[in-house]
């Protein structure tokens, strides 16, 4: 741009200050106050020298606006003359790098074109393997739709006798899925409906269970009632017995003070002796039917042993069945990132779980609903057995210790009518000669009672056993 700078020297040269250059007109000076007026010819060419000088300063400034004019018209032309030049000289540089840029697109062009073929090349090969590798998972696809069908199918028959899944007419189907994934969807949601049904007959079992339980529990407790309203009744007997004694003492008292007249009634002792006899015969027959009724203690003690045996054997056999009991692996049903056959093989590898899964549920709940049944059964039938026997040794013991106290009573009573004494006892006295069978029947009922509490002891622990049952099959299911 070096050609611009004598232009630019021109321009600056016609450049100026446009204003007209100011008339100096001269004023009158003091001293000319001191010189004599002109005359009227000096004052009038004066006039017309001034008139003159005016017009021709009138066409001086008409000759320099004309000028001015002109002059701004050349500067303005030279203005746009190099105006144009300058953009001429912009437009060659854009046209040359233009060139340079087409020339420099044109290379990358051929080098992108290179590329391309190379790239074609290998997506023509990358496109055979696909369709290669797209034919595989087809058939691999197909071939893990038709194992999911023949899975589910069989799980449904397993559970139909629960409810009738192939009634409603194959898999449930899904709008938003097609292929592999509809069939994988009509899996899972067949498998969820399989686990809903199975819960509902879990909990129906589970009722049923509690309401077996709570009948245990109200014929466990109304056994509570009668055996501690049997403990009440021996407190009533140790009572009367403990009553009797002292009624003895007093009698031996009384015997004491009549020393005196046991030596006259010698002769009479050995008739009451006689009498003693025969009332000691009636008392071992007495004795021989309580120990008739000690078999049927030793059976119910027998049975209790049995019984105490039996929930031994089924504590061990519930530590057996949950030792055997495992829980199935979570990372079985977890999506991977990783190739498709992996996570077909992870899909198949869960349904098989839910398949085996879903029959050890069956199996068990099956298994548990039997035993719970049995055992409730079992304890009922023992518990009526335990009651009947209580029942029946309890009514035998009152019915032979009420008899042996009357006739004791009556025997004594007539043995002193006999010697001339009008004694009548009360039921609830007795005479020193009947301390042994009195003693035979306080041991019996002291038996009696620890049966009883041995007895309600069992029934405590079949009840914690009922408990436990009830806790362990909560647990499996």
């Amino acid at each position: 741009m070096a050609d611009e700078d004598p232009n630019d020297a021109v321009l600056s040269d016609v450049e100026g200050d446009d204003d007209p250059i100011p008339i100096v007109l001269p004023s009158p000076s003091p001293s000319s106050s001191t010189v004599p007026p002109p005359s009227a010819a000096a004052i009038a060419a004066a006039e017309q020298r001034v008139r003159d000088l005016l017009a021709e300063l009138e066409k001086e400034r008409g000759a320099r606006k004309s000028a001015e004019g002109t002059f701004n018209r050349l500067k303005s032309l030279a203005h746009d003359a190099i105006r144009q030049r300058d953009e001429a000289f912009r437009d060659k540089e854009a046209a040359v790098r233009r060139r340079d840029e087409a020339i420099r697109d044109k290379e990358e062009a051929a080098r992108s074109a290179e590329r391309t073929v190379a790239e074609l090349s290998d997506a023509l090969r990358l496109k055979d393997e696909a369709s290669k590798q797209k034919d595989s998972l087809r058939s691999e696809m197909e071939t893990a739709a038709q194992m999911l069908l023949s899975g589910i199918g069989k799980i449904s028959g397993k559970v139909s006798g629960y409810k009738n899944f192939s009634a409603s007419g194959g898999l449930p189907t899904s709008q938003k899925y097609t292929g592999l994934p509809a069939v994988a969807y009509g899996v899972i949601k067949r498998a969820n409906e399989i686990a809903e049904e199975l819960m509902k007959q879990i909990d129906a079992a589970s009722k049923a269970r509690d309401q077996a339980r709570e009948q245990v529990e109200q014929r466990n407790y109304e056994i509570a009632i009668e055996v501690s309203q049997l403990e009440a009744a021996i407190v009533g007997l140790r009572e009367e017995a403990s009553k009797k004694t002292s009624e003895i003492e007093s009698l031996e008292k009384m015997v004491a003070e009549r020393g005196s007249r046991i030596s006259e009634m010698e002769d009479e002792i050995s008739k009451l002796r006689q009498h003693g006899d025969d009332r000691d015969a009636k008392i071992k027959g007495l004795e021989t039917k309580l120990e008739s009724q000690r078999p049927l203690i030793f059976d119910q003690l027998s049975y209790t042993s049995k019984a105490y045996e039996q929930i031994r054997e089924i504590l061990k056999c519930v530590d057996k069945d949950n030792n055997d009991l495992s829980e199935p692996s979570d990372s079985l049903f977890m999506w991977e990132e990783m190739d498709v056959d992996d996570n077909l093989r992870s899909l198949l590898d869960g349904t098989k779980s839910v398949y085996e899964l879903a029959r050890v549920a069956v199996e068990k709940v099956r298994d548990r609903l039997e035993d719970s049944n049995n055992k409730v059964n079992d304890l009922n039938e023992k518990v009526m057995e335990l009651l009947a026997e209580k029942q029946h040794i309890g009514t035998l013991l009152r019915s032979a210790l009420s008899s042996k106290t009357d006739e004791v009573l009556h025997v004594a009573e007539e043995g002193l009518r006999e010697v001339g004494i009008e004694l009548r006892l009360d039921p609830r006295d007795e005479h020193d000669s009947n301390d042994s069978g009195e003693n035979e029947v306080y041991i019996l009922a002291d038996a009696l009672g620890t049966t009883v509490k041995e007895s309600q002891i069992k029934i405590i622990e079949l009840q914690h056993l009922v408990e436990a049952l009830r806790f362990l099959y909560l647990d499996r299911s």
